[in-house]
C-alpha cells in the first residue's frame, strides 16, 4: 500500500481551487454535501482521507471537537495547507485557530493504523475517501473504521457517483489514489457497510447529472456503531 505515486503540490492546489469554484457556481449542490457535516459531533473526530479540505470541513461541524485528526496518504495535501496563501484557505485556518480544538495531521497509509486508531473516535468523516478502495481492500478498510469508532459512534460517508471526465483526468485520479477502477452502486456501498457491522442511520442522494458538475449523483450516508 505504501508504493503509490504521491500527488504533486500543483495537483492538490488545482483540486482545492476547483472545489471552491464549483461550490460558488453550484450552491445548491454545495449545500447538499456541506450541510451533511453538521451531523459530526463528539470530542474526538477523524477526517480520513482529508486532502486539503481539513479546515473547510471543520467549519461545517455543528460543534467543534476537542481533538480533530486529519489523515491523508498524500504529503502534498499537508504541504498545501501549510504553505498556500489561498484567501479561502487562509480564512478557514483562521476560523479553526479561533476554536478550542487540538488539530493533529497525519500523513500515512490507513492500513498501518488499525491498532493505533482502535476505539479512539466518536465520529469519522470520509469525503470521497471510500471511493478510492475496492474489493477485499475495501472490506479490510471498513473493519479498521469499525474498530476506530467508540461504541455508539458514527461514520459519515460522502461519495460521488458516475464521474464525467476524460481519460487523462481518470489516469491521474487512479495513480494518485483519488479513485479506483470499480464503480459500486450506492446500494452496494450501503450493503457492504452493513455487512461490516455498521447500522445505517440516515441516507440521502442528490441527482446532479450535469456534465459541468462532473458527477451524476452524490450519496451521503450516516452509519453508526452499535453500543
Amino acid at each position: 500500500m505504501n508504493n503509490h505515486i504521491q500527488a504533486p503540490y500543483n495537483y492538490i492546489e488545482d483540486y482545492y481551487e476547483s472545489v471552491q469554484r464549483k461550490n460558488q457556481t453550484y450552491p445548491d449542490v454545495a449545500r447538499f454535501w456541506l450541510s451533511a457535516m453538521s451531523k459530526i459531533d463528539g470530542d474526538s473526530v477523524l477526517n480520513v482521507g482529508c486532502g486539503p479540505m481539513l479546515y473547510d470541513n471543520l467549519a461545517e461541524f455543528s460543534t467543534p471537537p476537542q481533538n480533530y485528526v486529519g489523515f491523508d496518504l498524500n504529503q502534498a495535501s499537508f504541504d498545501f495547507m501549510a504553505r498556500s496563501d489561498n484567501p479561502h484557505l487562509t480564512s478557514m485556518k483562521a476560523g479553526a485557530n479561533a476554536r478550542d480544538t487540538n488539530i493533529e495531521k497525519i500523513c500515512g497509509d490507513i492500513f498501518d493504523y488499525r491498532d493505533t486508531f482502535a476505539d479512539r473516535f466518536d465520529s469519522i468523516l470520509g469525503v470521497g475517501f471510500f471511493a478510492t478502495f475496492e474489493g477485499r481492500q475495501f472490506d479490510d478498510l471498513l473493519q479498521i473504521m469499525f474498530r476506530a469508532l467508540k461504541p455508539g459512534g458514527q461514520l459519515l460517508k460522502l461519495t460521488w457517483h458516475g464521474p464525467h471526465r476524460n481519460a487523462e483526468e481518470t489516469r491521474k485520479k487512479l495513480i494518485y489514489r483519488f479513485d479506483n477502477r470499480d464503480e459500486p452502486t450506492p446500494e452496494n456501498l450501503v450493503d457492504r457497510f452493513v455487512q461490516a457491522g455498521f447500522e445505517l442511520r440516515d441516507q440521502s442522494i442528490l441527482d446532479c447529472d450535469r456534465a459541468e458538475i462532473g458527477f451524476e449523483a452524490i450519496q451521503v450516508c450516516q452509519f453508526g456503531k452499535p453500543d
